[in-house]
């Protein structure tokens, strides 16, 4: 498991740190012990066994996409559908993303605040 950040506050000269812990099981034991007492934010990919931690759940719009990609190629050439409209959403949401980089983390946060927020919230409108 991995941990740090990739974003770097340009106010702040703390070195980055990644901490990895490499186990030779996916049993979810290893996260749940490596993580233990830690209730933050973790970005995973839905593998059932991070929740047995504390922290927080979050998922990745590269792996949402993903699947939404998969789902884009099912369907007939001509039929527009979901997929192709949560692909448009995603691609919104990355141009946000790259307009965040090499600022700091309060203007990621409002940004992500004002203009990704409406889009998450139509996108679970939407999925619901």
């Amino acid at each position: 498991y991995g941990t740090g950040s990739d974003v770097r506050n340009v106010e702040d000269n703390t070195p980055h740190l990644v901490i990895y812990d490499y186990q030779d099981s996916r049993s979810g034991r290893c996260p749940s012990e490596f993580l233990v007492n830690y209730t933050g934010y973790l970005q995973v990919d839905g593998y059932a066994g991070y929740h047995g931690t504390e922290a927080q759940l979050v998922g990745c719009m590269a792996h949402a996409r993903r699947k939404f990609e998969e789902a884009r190629r099912a369907q007939p050439n001509t039929k527009v559908g979901k997929a192709i409209w949560a692909l448009g959403l995603i691609e919104k949401l990355y141009r946000i993303e790259k307009t965040c980089q090499g600022i700091s983390p309060e203007e990621i946060y409002r940004r992500r605040q004002s203009e990704a927020r409406p889009l998450m919230e139509e996108f679970k409108l939407v999925a619901e």
